[in-house]
């Protein structure tokens, strides 16, 4: 039966996949500050990173520190984090239906921690983690997928889905589903996170292998971010794509 549900889930995710790229027109580059508000109707291709300006990025860090103390740009555009202290680069535009694609690594001579990529994120925080989505990229757990404060998620595979509805701070209530398979590559090596967020549909791929995905995601506009918690990680190649709505 298990063997079944999987396979039925794949050939969902492979539906789900085929429609949106036949639904997809060509477009160009977009700014981040030039998106408009509403239903996105394009799929122009916005590269988040292209400016090298933090000042495109809001962001909330503990203890009053300045996001340039946190997060810079080398002159090749690699966005590079301590990941200390905790907290977190977000879009200042929200988005709800969007392929986005993401590279980052764990330095060399560095021993790999913990970070992550924010998805949806929407309302108050009430710490360092968004309500929202978090693609994982702990390392080993690349590929997990956690919600916080409540933000609705399901999983049809029990045995990966977690809840804890009485979670404390910094998460409050939590959910997550733990990824199928492990495809990340060693430390000091890139790797390639692929997210789809379309309604409820999440899919997450690691370095071209789908390794996570949902149908019963919350359906939300929100922003994008890039998380620090713990250890020094560098991102490069941040690209974002809007979608039309399923229903549009």
């Amino acid at each position: 039966m298990k063997k079944a549900l999987t396979l039925l889930a794949v050939c969902a995710v492979v539906c789900v996949l085929t429609s949106i790229a036949s639904a997809q027109r060509p477009g160009g580059n977009r700014r981040p500050g030039n998106m408009p508000q509403g239903p996105v109707k394009t799929d122009a291709t916005i590269d988040l990173l292209a400016s090298k300006n933090l000042g495109d990025w809001d962001f909330f860090l503990l203890d009053g520190v300045k996001k340039e103390d946190v997060f810079s740009f080398t002159e090749e555009g690699i966005l590079k984090c301590t990941g200390k202290p905790f907290g977190y680069l977000c879009t200042k535009e929200k988005y709800r239906d969007f392929k986005l694609s993401v590279q980052w690594r764990w330095p060399d001579g560095v021993e790999p921690t913990n970070s992550g990529v924010f998805l949806r994120m929407n309302g108050d925080s009430k710490g360092f983690l968004p309500r929202g989505f978090e693609a994982q990229l702990a390392h080993g757990s690349a590929g997990d997928l956690w919600a916080f404060y409540g933000m609705g998620l399901e999983g049809f595979d029990k045995a990966r889905f977690t809840h804890n509805p009485n979670a404390g701070e910094p998460t409050g209530e939590i959910r997550g589903i733990k990824k199928l398979v492990d495809a990340e590559r060693p430390a000091g090596s890139w790797n390639t996170y692929e997210i789809l967020c379309q309604g409820g549909t999440i899919v997450i791929s690691v370095n071209g292998t789908i390794v996570n995905w949902t149908q019963d995601a919350e359906d939300i506009a929100g922003a994008v971010g890039l998380q620090s918690e713990g250890g020094p990680i560098e991102f490069r190649l941040m690209s974002l794509t809007p979608l039309p709505r399923a229903n549009d």
